[in-house]
Protein backbone atom coordinates (compact mmCIF):
# COMPACT_ATOMS: atom_id res chain seq x y z
CA UNK A 1 0.00 0.00 0.00
CA UNK A 2 1.19 3.72 -1.43
CA UNK A 3 2.06 5.94 2.17
CA UNK A 4 -0.07 9.27 2.52
CA UNK A 5 3.50 11.28 1.24
CA UNK A 6 3.41 9.24 -1.84
CA UNK A 7 -0.04 9.53 -2.37
CA UNK A 8 0.09 13.41 -1.94
CA UNK A 9 2.84 13.83 -4.05
CA UNK A 10 0.66 12.12 -7.41
CA UNK A 11 -1.41 14.85 -7.90
CA UNK A 12 -3.25 12.90 -11.25
CA UNK A 13 -4.73 10.56 -8.66
CA UNK A 14 -6.91 12.88 -6.39
CA UNK A 15 -9.90 10.46 -6.17
CA UNK A 16 -7.08 7.51 -4.74
CA UNK A 17 -5.49 10.70 -2.46
CA UNK A 18 -9.19 11.18 -0.77
CA UNK A 19 -9.95 7.37 -0.20
CA UNK A 20 -6.71 7.00 1.54
CA UNK A 21 -6.15 10.02 4.02
CA UNK A 22 -10.28 9.97 4.82
CA UNK A 23 -10.69 6.22 5.35
CA UNK A 24 -8.22 6.24 8.46
CA UNK A 25 -8.64 7.56 12.05
CA UNK A 26 -5.46 8.71 13.64
CA UNK A 27 -6.32 7.31 17.53
CA UNK A 28 -5.63 9.17 20.37
CA UNK A 29 -2.89 8.96 23.00
CA UNK A 30 -4.16 6.01 25.42
CA UNK A 31 -3.36 6.66 29.44
CA UNK A 32 -1.99 3.29 30.76
CA UNK A 33 -4.06 2.56 33.96
CA UNK A 34 -2.72 0.55 37.19
CA UNK A 35 -5.89 0.89 39.20
CA UNK A 36 -6.78 -2.51 39.12
CA UNK A 37 -3.12 -4.09 39.54
CA UNK A 38 -2.89 -2.76 43.02
CA UNK A 39 -6.17 -4.21 44.68
CA UNK A 40 -5.58 -6.12 47.11
CA UNK A 41 -9.46 -7.01 47.40
CA UNK A 42 -12.27 -7.19 44.43
CA UNK A 43 -15.56 -8.61 44.79
CA UNK A 44 -17.26 -9.74 41.83
CA UNK A 45 -21.41 -9.76 41.45
CA UNK A 46 -21.41 -13.17 42.81
CA UNK A 47 -19.92 -11.97 45.83
CA UNK A 48 -22.28 -9.15 46.44
CA UNK A 49 -25.62 -10.81 46.83
CA UNK A 50 -27.63 -7.66 47.29
CA UNK A 51 -27.06 -4.26 46.62
CA UNK A 52 -24.35 -3.99 48.94
CA UNK A 53 -21.66 -5.82 51.00
CA UNK A 54 -19.99 -5.15 54.72
CA UNK A 55 -16.65 -6.14 54.74
CA UNK A 56 -15.34 -7.19 57.71
CA UNK A 57 -11.82 -6.37 59.49
CA UNK A 58 -9.62 -8.45 61.82
CA UNK A 59 -8.44 -6.06 64.82
CA UNK A 60 -4.79 -6.01 65.07
CA UNK A 61 -3.26 -6.78 68.19
CA UNK A 62 -6.96 -7.39 69.99
CA UNK A 63 -6.37 -11.02 71.42
CA UNK A 64 -3.49 -10.48 74.57
CA UNK A 65 -1.60 -13.01 75.74
CA UNK A 66 -1.62 -12.67 79.51
CA UNK A 67 0.75 -13.65 81.96
CA UNK A 68 -1.11 -16.42 84.18
CA UNK A 69 -0.06 -17.33 87.87
CA UNK A 70 0.44 -20.94 89.00
CA UNK A 71 -3.05 -22.18 89.90
CA UNK A 72 -5.59 -19.54 88.58
CA UNK A 73 -7.67 -18.92 85.94
CA UNK A 74 -6.33 -18.53 82.42
CA UNK A 75 -7.79 -15.84 81.20
CA UNK A 76 -10.12 -15.48 78.34
CA UNK A 77 -9.78 -13.07 74.92
CA UNK A 78 -10.91 -13.16 71.57
CA UNK A 79 -9.83 -11.13 68.33
CA UNK A 80 -11.79 -8.53 67.77
CA UNK A 81 -13.56 -7.14 64.48
CA UNK A 82 -14.16 -4.17 62.33
CA UNK A 83 -16.26 -3.10 59.60
CA UNK A 84 -17.45 -1.16 56.54
CA UNK A 85 -20.16 -0.93 54.00
CA UNK A 86 -19.64 -0.97 50.12
CA UNK A 87 -22.89 0.15 48.15
CA UNK A 88 -21.93 0.09 44.63
CA UNK A 89 -23.18 2.87 42.41
CA UNK A 90 -23.56 3.01 38.64
CA UNK A 91 -21.34 4.72 35.85
CA UNK A 92 -22.32 5.74 32.65
CA UNK A 93 -21.92 6.41 28.89
CA UNK A 94 -24.37 6.31 25.94
CA UNK A 95 -22.88 6.87 22.39
CA UNK A 96 -25.37 7.03 19.29
CA UNK A 97 -25.33 7.68 15.83
CA UNK A 98 -27.57 8.23 12.88
CA UNK A 99 -27.71 5.22 10.72
CA UNK A 100 -26.13 7.36 7.53
CA UNK A 101 -23.14 8.15 9.42
CA UNK A 102 -22.63 4.36 9.73
CA UNK A 103 -23.40 3.64 6.30
CA UNK A 104 -21.58 6.47 4.40
CA UNK A 105 -18.07 6.61 7.08
CA UNK A 106 -15.45 4.78 5.50
CA UNK A 107 -14.72 3.48 9.32
CA UNK A 108 -16.36 1.53 11.74
CA UNK A 109 -17.58 4.84 13.30
CA UNK A 110 -19.86 2.73 15.76
CA UNK A 111 -17.08 0.04 17.14
CA UNK A 112 -14.92 3.02 17.47
CA UNK A 113 -17.09 5.22 19.54
CA UNK A 114 -17.77 1.54 21.90
CA UNK A 115 -14.07 1.41 22.07
CA UNK A 116 -13.43 4.65 23.66
CA UNK A 117 -16.61 4.24 25.70
CA UNK A 118 -14.83 1.43 27.23
CA UNK A 119 -11.60 3.00 27.68
CA UNK A 120 -13.04 6.44 29.17
CA UNK A 121 -15.01 3.82 31.59
CA UNK A 122 -12.05 1.98 32.48
CA UNK A 123 -10.17 5.33 33.21
CA UNK A 124 -13.11 6.51 35.22
CA UNK A 125 -12.40 3.22 37.94
CA UNK A 126 -8.76 3.62 37.84
CA UNK A 127 -9.36 7.59 39.21
CA UNK A 128 -11.53 6.43 41.88
CA UNK A 129 -9.34 3.95 43.04
CA UNK A 130 -6.08 6.14 42.88
CA UNK A 131 -7.80 8.41 44.71
CA UNK A 132 -8.59 6.19 47.41
CA UNK A 133 -5.14 6.47 48.60
CA UNK A 134 -5.04 10.09 49.96
CA UNK A 135 -8.82 9.01 51.56
CA UNK A 136 -7.13 6.47 53.05
CA UNK A 137 -3.87 8.32 54.34
CA UNK A 138 -5.99 11.28 55.34
CA UNK A 139 -8.40 8.83 57.30
CA UNK A 140 -5.68 7.51 60.22
CA UNK A 141 -5.85 9.34 63.35
CA UNK A 142 -2.57 11.50 62.48
CA UNK A 143 -2.29 11.99 58.55
CA UNK A 144 -0.09 9.65 56.63
CA UNK A 145 1.17 12.82 54.78
CA UNK A 146 4.09 14.25 53.65
CA UNK A 147 4.34 17.70 52.42
CA UNK A 148 8.43 18.59 49.91
CA UNK A 149 9.25 21.47 49.58
CA UNK A 150 9.72 22.23 45.16
CA UNK A 151 10.95 18.52 44.79
CA UNK A 152 10.11 15.20 46.32
CA UNK A 153 13.07 13.76 47.91
CA UNK A 154 14.87 10.47 49.17
CA UNK A 155 13.57 11.98 52.60
CA UNK A 156 10.11 12.39 51.15
CA UNK A 157 10.03 8.79 50.28
CA UNK A 158 11.28 7.44 53.71
CA UNK A 159 9.38 9.15 55.78
CA UNK A 160 5.98 8.01 54.33
CA UNK A 161 7.49 4.70 54.31
CA UNK A 162 8.13 5.27 57.88
CA UNK A 163 4.66 5.78 58.30
CA UNK A 164 3.69 1.86 57.36
CA UNK A 165 6.36 0.46 58.61
CA UNK A 166 5.44 1.98 62.29
CA UNK A 167 1.78 -0.18 61.48
CA UNK A 168 4.01 -3.49 60.66
CA UNK A 169 3.08 -3.00 56.84
CA UNK A 170 5.66 -3.22 54.05
CA UNK A 171 5.57 -0.57 51.55
CA UNK A 172 5.51 -2.52 48.02
CA UNK A 173 4.25 0.48 45.70
CA UNK A 174 5.19 4.12 44.97
CA UNK A 175 2.77 5.81 42.22
CA UNK A 176 3.74 8.85 40.94
CA UNK A 177 2.23 11.75 39.13
CA UNK A 178 4.16 12.91 35.85
CA UNK A 179 5.69 15.75 37.80
CA UNK A 180 6.97 13.49 40.62
CA UNK A 181 8.25 11.09 38.73
CA UNK A 182 10.56 13.98 36.68
CA UNK A 183 11.83 14.51 40.45
CA UNK A 184 12.46 10.79 41.41
CA UNK A 185 13.95 10.14 38.00
CA UNK A 186 16.90 12.93 39.05
CA UNK A 187 17.74 11.73 42.54
CA UNK A 188 20.33 8.88 42.21
CA UNK A 189 19.27 6.33 44.62
CA UNK A 190 16.60 5.69 41.96
CA UNK A 191 19.08 5.81 39.04
CA UNK A 192 21.13 3.09 41.09
CA UNK A 193 17.88 0.67 41.49
CA UNK A 194 16.60 0.99 38.33
CA UNK A 195 19.66 -0.08 36.56
CA UNK A 196 18.99 -3.44 38.72
CA UNK A 197 15.37 -2.85 38.82
CA UNK A 198 11.91 -3.59 36.95
CA UNK A 199 10.86 -1.58 34.18
CA UNK A 200 8.05 -2.07 31.71
CA UNK A 201 7.07 1.37 30.12
CA UNK A 202 4.24 -0.16 28.18
CA UNK A 203 2.45 -0.76 31.95
CA UNK A 204 3.85 2.43 32.82
CA UNK A 205 6.32 0.64 35.48
CA UNK A 206 9.29 2.98 35.26
CA UNK A 207 11.43 1.45 37.80
CA UNK A 208 12.23 0.51 41.60
CA UNK A 209 13.39 2.12 44.67
CA UNK A 210 13.75 0.33 48.60
CA UNK A 211 11.94 -2.55 46.94
CA UNK A 212 9.06 -0.97 45.97
CA UNK A 213 7.65 -1.30 41.96
CA UNK A 214 7.37 2.38 40.96
CA UNK A 215 4.74 3.25 38.69
CA UNK A 216 3.53 6.79 36.88
CA UNK A 217 0.17 7.78 36.47
CA UNK A 218 -1.59 11.03 35.40
CA UNK A 219 -4.90 9.72 36.95
CA UNK A 220 -2.65 10.73 40.29
CA UNK A 221 -3.46 14.50 41.76
CA UNK A 222 -0.22 16.72 40.25
CA UNK A 223 2.90 16.49 42.26
CA UNK A 224 1.96 13.98 44.27
CA UNK A 225 2.89 10.42 45.23
CA UNK A 226 1.77 7.83 46.84
CA UNK A 227 3.29 5.04 48.82
CA UNK A 228 1.00 1.69 49.77
CA UNK A 229 1.11 -1.74 51.08
CA UNK A 230 -0.65 -3.31 47.99
CA UNK A 231 -1.68 -6.64 50.21
CA UNK A 232 -4.10 -4.44 52.44
CA UNK A 233 -4.40 -1.11 50.84
CA UNK A 234 -7.33 -0.71 48.72
CA UNK A 235 -10.60 -2.73 47.33
CA UNK A 236 -13.29 -2.63 45.10
CA UNK A 237 -16.91 -4.18 45.09
CA UNK A 238 -18.15 -4.40 41.89
CA UNK A 239 -21.67 -5.26 41.53
CA UNK A 240 -21.51 -4.88 37.28
CA UNK A 241 -18.80 -5.22 35.18
CA UNK A 242 -18.29 -3.18 32.02
CA UNK A 243 -21.95 -4.15 30.17
CA UNK A 244 -22.52 -2.86 26.92
CA UNK A 245 -26.78 -2.57 25.61
CA UNK A 246 -27.54 -2.01 21.83
CA UNK A 247 -30.74 0.14 21.59
CA UNK A 248 -32.52 1.56 18.41
CA UNK A 249 -34.63 4.69 18.40
CA UNK A 250 -36.23 3.82 15.13
CA UNK A 251 -38.67 7.16 15.16
CA UNK A 252 -34.68 9.21 14.65
CA UNK A 253 -33.37 6.36 12.70
CA UNK A 254 -30.33 6.13 15.10
CA UNK A 255 -28.54 2.93 16.90
CA UNK A 256 -27.06 3.71 20.62
CA UNK A 257 -25.10 1.63 23.15
CA UNK A 258 -25.76 2.09 26.75
CA UNK A 259 -22.71 1.50 28.90
CA UNK A 260 -22.32 1.16 32.16
CA UNK A 261 -20.83 -0.14 35.46
CA UNK A 262 -22.01 -0.59 39.09
CA UNK A 263 -18.69 0.08 41.43
CA UNK A 264 -17.60 1.13 44.67
CA UNK A 265 -14.24 1.95 45.69
CA UNK A 266 -12.30 2.13 48.96
CA UNK A 267 -9.11 1.75 50.74
CA UNK A 268 -8.97 -1.05 52.92
CA UNK A 269 -6.93 -0.51 55.96
CA UNK A 270 -5.93 3.39 56.23
CA UNK A 271 -2.33 2.66 57.73
CA UNK A 272 -1.37 0.88 54.67
CA UNK A 273 -1.73 4.18 52.44
CA UNK A 274 0.63 7.19 52.27
CA UNK A 275 1.53 10.06 50.62
CA UNK A 276 3.48 13.10 49.60
CA UNK A 277 2.45 16.21 48.53
CA UNK A 278 4.87 19.42 47.31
Amino acid sequence: MKTIHELLTRSSEPEIIEDEIYNRVIDAVKTNMIGTQLLALRLGPNDIPGDQISIPLQTKNSMLVHEVAEGTEIPIDVEGYTEFNLKPVKFGIRPMITREMMEDSKFAVMQRNIDEAGYQMGRKLDSLILAQIKTGADANTVAHAVTGATAITVQNITDAMEFLELDDHTPTDLILSAGAANDIRNIDTFVEADKAGITNPSQSLIGTIYGMKVWVSNAVTANYAFIIDRRHALCLAEKRPITIKRYSEEWKDMVGFAITARWKERYLRAEACAYISI
